[in-house]
């Protein structure tokens, strides 16, 4: 397609449709400008993520009705989905391999809650000693109370991002526990990105 320029209104669409819809409207592209409406700021910010890494220029601009506008601006032909950028593995002397850990609670296994927070304690220590590490790990449901204020593990989640480990928290999950404003490791994510990340995953842990 010619240089184009689409409007997009996203307002009012739960996650994942607004990155959706934005990926679509970047296919119909090779070259040109989106302007997207959105009304969320976890959609503002999954939108512009997702736009930048694959290689597009992001401008926003809010105005005074509550409605976000995002200029997307396409000047190549952007890379296949994917967050490489954000989970490249940094080199160290663990080894890498397409491994992603699903964390879809707080708590590790079934029965007394006290027991399950101290074996996800012991759990996520345990992934800095291994040989093999995630290229990713991602927290859903109850999951993200793990990189949220208050967290006990979050040193240890954040050395696992240091050391190369791309950390996704749904943001779906942290509106809807009221955290959204409490990440304190990693990266908002969305049921997209967590979708595309889970199908390109070679093997998918969940403890």
């Amino acid at each position: 397609m010619k240089n184009h320029h689409i409007n997009l209104d996203v307002r009012g669409k739960a996650c994942p449709q607004p990155v959706i819809e934005t990926k679509k409207a970047l296919d119909q592209l090779d070259k040109g400008i989106i302007n997207v409406l959105l009304d969320a700021e976890p959609s503002a910010v999954n939108v512009s993520r997702f736009a930048s890494s694959q290689g597009c220029i992001v401008k926003r601009n809010d105005d005074d009705s509550n409605t976000i506008q995002l200029e997307i601006i396409k000047e190549f032909t952007c890379e296949i989905p994917g967050t490489q950028s954000d989970t490249t593995p940094v080199s160290t002397s663990a080894e890498y391999s397409k491994l992603l850990v699903y964390i879809n609670d707080q708590y590790m296994g079934k029965g007394d809650e006290k027991l399950g927070k101290i074996l996800m304690k012991a759990f996520l220590k345990t992934l800095l000693e291994c040989s093999i590490r995630p290229r990713q790990l991602i927290f859903v449901n109850s999951g993200v109370y793990l990189t949220t204020s208050g967290s006990e593990e979050i040193e240890t989640i954040r050395t696992l991002e240091r050391e190369g480990t791309g950390i996704f928290s749904c943001g779906t999950c942290l509106d809807f526990y009221h955290l959204k404003d409490k990440l304190e490791v990693g990266q908002m994510s969305n049921m997209f990105e967590i979708a595309s990340l889970l199908l390109e995953a070679d093997r998918v842990v969940v403890p």
